[in-house]
Parts: C-alpha cells; sequence; structure tokens
C-alpha cells in the first residue's frame, strides 16, 4: 500500500537539519515580503481550503518557509506552484529553534504519534565530487492521542518536501509549518488541522543527505585495488544516527517494520537486513543505477537497520554469508566456518530459533565500532572478521570468535528483545559480553574461555569500577553524547561480571529456563531490566533455588543502580574457628571511603583445604558471621571460589600468610583453580596498591609465580606488575622492579625460549608472547637480539611483502623491539610494509610497533600523520585502539580486538584483549572500551587509525609526554578531523593522559580540562576519570614508593 504512494506530490518545503543552519532576514524585509506575498497567501489559503484528496493536491502544493529571525522572533509563510517532486528544485533552507532550553532535559520523543511500518528509498552517488544521497520514507504511523504535531527525528539533512494524508480518505492534511529543533534533532510537523487519535495517517517525506565520513549514520568508505581507489557505502546508526539517513521516530522502543530499496551502480551489490526480493528495476534518469528491493522486516529498532553498496564479493554456507573485499574474500572461510556453528549453539541455549531467513556478515575498510550487531547484516571492521593462515595470529582466531559470538548473541539480546531505552544499554551488551564466552568456548572448548573471562571482563571492569568517577550499570542518559559515553566497561564487563554471578547462585539451568521465559515473553518488544528480573525471580520461586520471600530485583538492584563494588573483608577468629565477613565499596584511593553506607547482597562461596565449598549471602549488611568453619589454625581459608562473584576479597594478616604459604610450596599452588590463583594476585595487588593491604603482604603473593605455567594467573599478576612498571619507569630505582620482575620470568622465559613449535597449544603460545614480549621490553639481550635478527633477516629478503617467515604470534614483539633500538631505516621500512599489506591484523600490528621508536621527531611526525587526510592512516581505529593500548604493558603493544564502541562497543568499539598471540585484559589501571559495544561495548572501541597511533606512541615512556603537549596544542584540530562527539577523541584523552603520576601533569590537564570542558563533549567523564586515576597514582607514589623499593631491595627470589 504505501509504495503505492511512492509518486505522490508532497508539499514542498526544505528544511536543513544538522550545525545551526538557519536563514535570518530584518524585520523590515520580513514585513516586504508580507506585503509582496500577501495575494499569494490569500490564494493558497482558498486552495487548501478546497484540498480534500491526493489527487487534488498534486495540482498545486503549499510551500511554507520559515524564517526565523532571532531578534524580532518573525515567521514568513509563502505559497509557491511548483511541477511534480522530481523536477523540482530547492526553495529554501530553513531552520527553526523553536525557543528551545538552553539546558535540554527531555530528549525523548511524545507518544501520540507511534510509528507502524516504513517503506524507504534511497539513491546514493557513490564517486568523487558528489558523496551525496537522495530518499524518500513513507511513514504509517498511529496516532494515540489527538494532536496537532507529528514529531520525529532528523539531523544533517535537507528536508524537500513533506505530506500527511490520513490512511482511509485518502484526505491530505494541511501543514501549517515544518521546523527543525536543532539541540533534540527533532523534526517537528505542525498541522492546521489536528491528526485524530484511533486513525492511521501517512508521513511521506523526501529528503537530500551527504555521504560522510565521519563514518555515523550513511557514510562512504574506500579501499585501494590494485592502486585504483573504490568507494563504497556504508551505515552505523548505533545509538542515535539513523536519523542521519532518513527522518524516523529514532528511539529503540519505537519498533515499527521496514521495507528497504536502494538504488545502486549496476557493477555493485546492495545488501540489507532481509533478501532480495524480485529482480533489479531500472532507475528513471539514472541508466546507469538499478534498484533492488528487499523484504520488509520484522518489527525492529531503527539503530538495527543496515545497507551496504559496494563491489564486495562473498563466500556463502547455507543462509550464511560472508562479504569483502575481492581482494580478502579467501580471508573469510573462519568467520564462515564458525558463525553457524555458534548461530546454532545459541539456538539451543536460548531455545529460539534464529527468526530470520539469513545471517550476512561483512567486513568493512572503514568502521568507527569494532562491530554491529544490525539483525541480519552484521557489519564488521575487517580485523575482527578476517583471518589469513600464516599470516594473522592464533590470538586473532579467539578474538575472531568472540566478535562473532558477541555479534550473534545480540540477534536474541538486543534485536529480538530491546532495551526501552538507552538507561538499559546494559542488557544488550552485558548479555552479549557474558555469553560470548559461551558461543566462543563452543567452538574453541581448548583455550578455556570461561577461564579467561576471569582476566578479561572481571578485572577489567573492576579497574574502572574502583574510581569515584565511575557510574551505575543502568544510568540515565539523555542526549547523544551521553548515551554514547556508557558504551564502556561497566556496561560491557561488568554487566557480564554480574549475569555470572547471578548464573553461578542461580545454576545454568534456572538460568537459561529464567531467559527463554524472559524472551518468549517480550521477543518484537522491548523491555526493561524489571522485566528480567522478575521473570528471572518466577522461574527461581518454581525451581526453589531461592526463597520465596526474596526477588531477583532484590539482589540485583543492589548491583545495577548503585556505583562501584564491596570488597569483602574475612577477619578469622581461629579461637572460636569462625570469621567475620564484613563489605565496604572498593575505591582506588581507600583514604577516600567516608562514611560507608552503600551496601551489597553478596553471595557468598568460601572452602578450605579439602573442603566442600559452602555459600551463604550477605544480606545489604555490613557484617555477619560464619560459625564452624571446621578449620584448624594452620589451615587456610578462601572467599569467592572460582571468582564467580563480583567483588574483591581481602583477610586478616595471618590468612594471608597461610594462603601465601600453600602457594609457595612445591606444586602448592595447583591446590587452588587457575581463577582462584588469578584471583589471589589481583586482589592483593590492588587491595595494596589502594591502600587496604600491605604491599609487603601483596608482594610476597607473587613470589609462588616462578612455578606458574598457566596463562591465567600470569596474565592476572602481569596487569599488576606492569602498574609498577607504569609507576617506577621513570625513577632512579626502575632497576629494583626491573630485576625482581626478570628474576620471576627467567625460568619460564628459558623454558618456552623464542621459537614456536609447530604443535604447540594455543595458550603457550600465548604464555610465550606475554613472557617474551616483558623480557624484551626490560632489554634482556638474548630477546632483543632474536627479535632484531628476525626483523632484519626479514628487512633483507627480496620481497618482504610476501614473504615474511617472522611468527605470526611473535610479530608485535619483533617489530616493536628492532624499531625501539633502530632508527628511521627500520621505522620507514615498516610504514612501507604498514601501506603494502593486504591483511588487516597484520596492518594493526605495523601501526602499533610504529610507535615504539625513541626518536622524538619520528614520534612527532606520526603523530601529525594521525590526523592528516590521506596520510595512509584509517580513522575507524580510533576510539578501539585507543582504548586497548592504554590497558596493556609496555613497550611491547598487542594489537586491539573488542567490539566496543561499541565498542560494539560501542565499543562501541572497543578494548583489546587478543592481540597478537596473547593479549589478554588490559594493563592500565582505570581502563575502558567501547565502546564497543561493543562496544566492547564495550558501547564499539574505521583512511588508516589516528587514535590507535597516539596509543601506540603513548605506549612508549618517551611518547607519552609527546603526545600529552600534540593533545594540547592540536585540539582544536583533533575535535574537527575526528568529530567533536567521536568516541576516538575520548580515547586519545585517556591514552595521554592515563599515566599521569605527578601533581605536576594532573594540574597542568586539570587547568587544560576547565579551560576546555565545554568542548570536551563524550570525552568530559573520560577526562575526569583520568584526574581522579593520577590523583591515585600521586598518592600512591607518596604512599607506596619507598615501602616497595625496599621490599625490592630485600626480597630473595
Amino acid at each position: 500500500m504505501t509504495h503505492t504512494r511512492e509518486d505522490a506530490i508532497m508539499e514542498t518545503t526544505v528544511t536543513t537539519f544538522g550545525k545551526q543552519k538557519f536563514v535570518t532576514i530584518s524585520k523590515p524585509l520580513a514585513l516586504f515580503l508580507c506585503l509582496l506575498f500577501v495575494g499569494c497567501i490569500v490564494g493558497t489559503a482558498l486552495l487548501v481550503y478546497h484540498l480534500s484528496s491526493c489527487q487534488e493536491l498534486s495540482k498545486v502544493e503549499e510551500s511554507t518557509l520559515v524564517v526565523y529571525n532571532k531578534k524580532y522572533a518573525e515567521t514568513v509563510t509563502t505559497t509557491t506552484e511548483i511541477p511534480p517532486f522530481s523536477e523540482s528544485e530547492e526553495v529554501v533552507t530553513t531552520t527553526e529553534e523553536n525557543n528551545v532550553k538552553s539546558e535540554v532535559e527531555d530528549v525523548r520523543l511524545p507518544r501520540h504519534v507511534l510509528p507502524h511500518s516504513y517503506d524507504i528509498k534511497l539513491v546514493p552517488f557513490i564517486v568523487e565530487g558528489n558523496f551525496t544521497f537522495h530518499g524518500e520514507v513513507m511513514i504509517v504511523v498511529n496516532v494515540t492521542v489527538t494532536s496537532d504535531n507529528i514529531t520525529l527525528h532528523a539531523d544533517d539533512l535537507i528536508i524537500d518536501n513533506v505530506l500527511v494524508c490520513e490512511h482511509l480518505t485518502n484526505k491530505f492534511l494541511s501543514i501549517r509549518q515544518v521546523a527543525n529543533e536543532t539541540k533534540r534533532q527533532f523534526l517537528i510537523i505542525y498541522l492546521n488541522e489536528p491528526v485524530e487519535a484511533g486513525l492511521q495517517y501517512y508521513v511521506s517525506i523526501k529528503f537530500k543527505g551527504v555521504l560522510n565520513d565521519l563514518l555515523q549514520g550513511f557514510y562512504r568508505s574506500s579501499y585501494k585495488d590494485n592502486g585504483k581507489v573504490r568507494w563504497i557505502a556504508a551505515t552505523q546508526f548505533q545509538a542515535t544516527d539513523a536519523r542521519k539517513a532518513f527522518p524516523c521516530f529514532d528511539e529503540p522502543a519505537l519498533k515499527a517494520r521496514f521495507q528497504i530499496s536502494l538504488a545502486r551502480p549496476k557493477n555493485m551489490t546492495a545488501i540489507s537486513n532481509m533478501p532480495q526480493i524480485g529482480t533489479p528495476e531500472p532507475v528513471d534518469g539514472l541508466p546507469d543505477y538499478v534498484w533492488d528491493h528487499f523484504q520488509q522486516s520484522l518489527p525492529m529498532s531503527t539503530y538495527l537497520i543496515a545497507f551496504v553498496i559496494s563491489d564486495f564479493e562473498c563466500l556463502k554456507n547455507g543462509t550464511f554469508s560472508v562479504w569483502a573485499r575481492r581482494s580478502a574474500v579467501s580471508q573469510t572461510k573462519y568467520s564462515l566456518q564458525i558463525g553457524p556453528q555458534i548461530l546454532e549453539f545459541y539456538e539451543n541455549f536460548f531455545g529460539i530459533k534464529y527468526p530470520l531467513p539469513k545471517v550476512d556478515m561483512i567486513g568493512l575498510p572503514d568502521f568507527s565500532a569494532g562491530a554491529m550487531e544490525n539483525w541480519g547484516l552484521i557489519t564488521y571492521r575487517e580485523s575482527v572478521l578476517l583471518y589469513e593462515e600464516k599470516v594473522s595470529s592464533k590470538g586473532s582466531l579467539q578474538r575472531i570468535a568472540h566478535v562473532i559470538a558477541h555479534e550473534l548473541a545480540h540477534q536474541w539480546f538486543g534485536n529480538l528483545v530491546t532495551p526501552v531505552w538507552w538507561s538499559d544499554l546494559w542488557l544488550n551488551e552485558g548479555f552479549a559480553t557474558y555469553v560470548e564466552c559461551l558461543g566462543a568456548n563452543s567452538v574453541n572448548p581448548h583455550l578455556k574461555e570461561l577461564d579467561q573471562f576471569v582476566i578479561n571482563d572481571l578485572h577489567g571492569a573492576f579497574m574502572l569500577d574502583a574510581l569515584k568517577s565511575s557510574h551505575q550499570i543502568s544510568i540515565k542518559v539523555n542526549n547523544p553524547d551521553e548515551i554514547n559515553d556508557i558504551f564502556d566497561r561497566i556496561s560491557y564487563s561488568k554487566g557480564a561480571a554480574i549475569l555470572r554471578m547471578m548464573q553461578h547462585f542461580l545454576s545454568m539451568e534456572v538460568f537459561r529456563k529464567g531467559l527463554n521465559r524472559y524472551l518468549q515473553s517480550r521477543m518484537y518488544n522491548n523491555a526493561e531490566q524489571d522485566d528480567l528480573w522478575n521473570t528471572l525471580t518466577q522461574q527461581s520461586h518454581e525451581d526453589k533455588v531461592l526463597d520465596s520471600a526474596i526477588t531477583i530485583k532484590e539482589i540485583m538492584d543492589t548491583w545495577t543502580l548503585q556505583t562501584g563494588f564491596p570488597v569483602v573483608t574475612a577477619f578469622r577468629n581461629y579461637e572460636l574457628d569462625s570469621v567475620t565477613l564484613s563489605q565496604e565499596r572498593f575505591l582506588v584511593n581507600s583514604f577516600n571511603n567516608s562514611a560507608n553506607s552503600v551496601w551489597w547482597w553478596i553471595p557468598i562461596t568460601y572452602t578450605g583445604p579439602g573442603k566442600a565449598v559452602k555459600s551463604t549471602w550477605m544480606r545489604m549488611e555490613p557484617t555477619i558471621i560464619i560459625n564452624n568453619l571446621d578449620l584448624s589454625d594452620e589451615e587456610w581459608f578462601l572467599v569467592n571460589v572460582n571468582q564467580t562473584g563480583y567483588y574483591r576479597v581481602n583477610y586478616d594478616q595471618r590468612n594471608w600468610n597461610l594462603i601465601t604459604s600453600q602457594l609457595l610450596k612445591r606444586n602448592g599452588h595447583l591446590v587452588f583453580d587457575p581463577k582462584n590463583r588469578a584471583q589471589l594476585l589481583d586482589d592483593a595487588m590492588n587491595l595494596a596498591s589502594a591502600g587496604y593491604l600491605d604491599y609487603d603482604i601483596a608482594l610476597n603473593v607473587t613470589r609462588y609465580l616462578k612455578q606458574e605455567r598457566e596463562f591465567v594467573p600470569w596474565k592476572a599478576a602481569l596487569i599488576s606488575l606492569d602498574y609498577l612498571y607504569e609507576m617506577f619507569v621513570r625513577t632512579a630505582h626502575f632497576h629494583r622492579y626491573k630485576n625482581y620482575l626478570l628474576a620471576l620470568l627467567q625460568d619460564f622465559y628459558k623454558e618456552i625460549g623464542f621459537t614456536e613449535g609447530e604443535n604447540d597449544p594455543q595458550l603457550l603460545v600465548y604464555n610465550r608472547f606475554e613472557i617474551n614480549s616483558r623480557v624484551c621490553k626490560l632489554g634482556v639481550r638474548d630477546c632483543v637480539v632474536n627479535a632484531v635478527r628476525e626483523f632484519q633477516t626479514w628487512k633483507n629478503s627480496p620481497d618482504p611483502d610476501k614473504r615474511n617467515l617472522i611468527s605470526e604470534n611473535l610479530r608485535e614483539i619483533v617489530y616493536c623491539t628492532a624499531i625501539s633500538v633502530g632508527g628511521q631505516e627500520e621505522w620507514d621500512f615498516a610504514w612501507q610494509r604498514y601501506l603494502n599489506a593486504n591483511v588487516e591484523n597484520e596492518k594493526e600490528i605495523l601501526l602499533m610497533a610504529l610507535g615504539c621508536s625513541k626518536e622524538i621527531w619520528i614520534l612527532s611526525r606520526y603523530l601529525e600523520w594521525a590526523i592528516t587526510e590521506n596520510s595512509g592512516i584509517r580513522k575507524h581505529d580510533s576510539a578501539r585502539v585507543f582504548a586497548a593500548v592504554t590497558s596493556k604493558k609496555k613497550k611491547v603493544v598487542v594489537a586491539a580486538g573488542k567490539h566496543w564502541q561499541s565498542a560494539e562497543g560501542r565499543a562501541r568499539a572497543g578494548a583489546g584483549r587478543w592481540g597478537g598471540a596473547g593479549g589478554g585484559a588490559a594493563g592500565a589501571r582505570g581502563q575502558q572500551p567501547r565502546g564497543a559495544h561493543e562496544q566492547y561495548d564495550a558501547r564499539r572501541a574505521t583512511t588508516a587509525h589516528p587514535a590507535r597511533m597516539f596509543a601506540a606512541v603513548t605506549s612508549n615512556s618517551i611518547g607519552q609526554q609527546l603526545a600529552y603537549r600534540f593533545l594540547k596544542t592540536h585540539w582544536n584540530r583533533l575535535r574537527s578531523y575526528l568529530g567533536a562527539s567521536s568516541m576516538s577523541l575520548s580515547s586519545i584523552v585517556r591514552s595521554c593522559t592515563i599515566r599521569f603520576n605527578t601533581q605536576l601533569e594532573v594540574d597542568d590537564f586539570k587547568m587544560f580540562l576547565k579551560m576546555k570542558e565545554n568542548e570536551f563533549g563524550i570525552a568530559l567523564r573520560t577526562a575526569r576519570q583520568s584526574i581522579e586515576q593520577g590523583e591515585a597514582n600521586v598518592h600512591w607514589m607518596e604512599r607506596n614508593s619507598e615501602r616497595i623499593i625496599k621490599w625490592l631491595s630485600t626480597v630473595n627470589v
């Protein structure tokens, strides 16, 4: 029905939405225009009076010219007789401020008009010199409350024509004015007669836009094929950018069905959420174009709409397809193999079949998030979708599996059932981040994915959540900057951690049954967290795993509506065989923890030597006592078994000594599960760092590492020890830290060596990467010589772009070490390899390694190129790489990898966890993704990667201050180049400031922030977190440095 009205003539109103573009005139001129066109006004009034059908309106139309003058606030309306739309010219560009208050609080659309379905037609022009698109959208709306206006979203669009027509009678409604409320990005259609409650109407809008280069909305991307630049058009709508592609009701709760038609050049292909229907049809006036029409979608949110027009090719596996550049399509085989397997695992896990007829996944050359879960058309950065044998590392296999698993999990959590508003973003990202581990584990069980969750997500969330400037999981957000700001580790990793905790206290069976009930009851609809709590409560009561007087909401609200997390202190009474447990909020600076009144429902699990695991609850109470432990005064006591709870644990000194003694016995550490060994190391070092525990006790725990061989505990330890590296690397006592770390590493280093075995298990490969990267970073001659020799062999080979014998799992170490000790010749060689590389994972590794140089002028030039068009550096990796690298050990930097930003996520792009051979969780305190998104996220961490370059440079102790000065000096350029609302800007701020540990540095940044606070936008929260972390670092140096130096001077490993 809507399709048959595509050529109806619409009211000719041209409105530009975006960056405060408007026409103003003086009062005398306005009066003159009124007199000049008074006849036209009268004529229009008579004409409108006689219009009673769509056919009659097509003869002559009313043109509403809104002229808003801030001084006189006068509006002039005129009429114009025009030919049909296809031949019409733009009349006037108008914008109306509509007297919006300076501080907009309510950014939600009114609910008097709701969308039922969309028919969208878009014609993109993907040619240099004309990156634009024309479009038409016909929206069928239901009116719930009689109203004299229809309000929806539009941003950065030119509105050409608007028409409102009543469905049953085909009667057009007279439009008084079409206005743009810029701050809220509202398109408001004011009517001379109201739309009536209970009736259905058509809203038809024709518009134009630009295929932007900011990787938002409907945007352009390019790549080179045999030296020729090829262009494509793609979309990224989460969270609030669908309105940049077509006028719409751009909120997650306002679901509708979408019918999409795309015009494309005949030599290209169009894909969208649903399968193509029919055969391509010619486009009038464009002989080189054809129309592709797609099936109408199921009810879905606008942010999940996607379409890509490209010359890509695909490989298929049934209804599953993976698309890539022609020269990279062979790299899609691994994704095509595991994608259907993970999808089938989720169908069984959730108990609901995937509802769409196909899945397309596509790797895009430029993409702001790590990946995006668009329903039926999942978009990715190339590096998290494509894998090339003997070039991509084993770590990238795990990374790809995780990102695919994350996005496929969203097909149920986020797409099938969607949060009502972005305040509950974590329902999307937290679930996807936790369930991705289950999905990835289903295809890679040998990687112990559920063990790695502890270091990759749980410990990572602790780092950010220990700051006072952290935020609740479920948090009120309004404007787009605030929404994008929460695609971080709190939404992703903390959300995942508390879900894992809940799964453990409910049991997996009850958890799955509750999830199935939740999804079945809310499918194709929206939900809030209380909907999930209610269904899980029902299930847990039916299965009798939860006291009938307790609800999931009562428990979980303490975790989602309160900021931070608790530290549980276990103080044993050895004579009475009891323990007193107390809770308080854990903060990075314990002396900032004033009178504590924040308590949580904490699921306590505990055990002792040879004892069964027991459990109890701390019910929002400051202390509890557990009697009859059945332990002697020489036996250790452990709380939070397998670290399933989202809390840290401290003990009295005697119990810490008992645990340490057990760890130091020959093979004594094997009594504890690897997850608990990772927990003990991470808890002890972070408790000491924050002032809850003596550093002598914490450092004593690390002594057992000489006999540790598991990846998860080692990774946890190295993250904490990396923090000491950051604090001491610029001090006169760094050698003491260096000597201690090498004493811990040397035996393991000798065992695993620098050379890989063909059949080495993947976790051994990870360990080799982690150990060798630290040893080379500390300048051990054997490691450095090995790295430089391999680099020089590659450099001297006759065809280095095709022949690289360096192990793909050690390339990050080799490249960074050789560039660090080399000069311009090594740097220029690596830069050329970067430009020539066809595998994105290899490009990422090279890009990171280029920041390892110690030549200040090279680093300065590198930063300059990062924000220079056509330098060879893409914008899209900024957010993800900055977030990833600020959280890793230096100087050898692990390539980024999560989908935050966003991210996913969002990011959502995202924080890196599986770079190179090893990867793993982040190292710098206060880390955060995105965002991705996922996005990761995560809401998120797309020409090459400016933020990645900044992160690479700041990973170098020389580059840290250089990058900070560059940030301040080129602040306006950064904002202009990346976009003021870019998550990349937030990541750059973090990388340049997170390692401050002197008051001078912190004060300087405070002053800069004070001067530029209104310009920080989405990066403001990040800046405040960096200041808080910097102040914590300063206090840490004052409180701990002398004591640690003394301990390091006397310890005998």
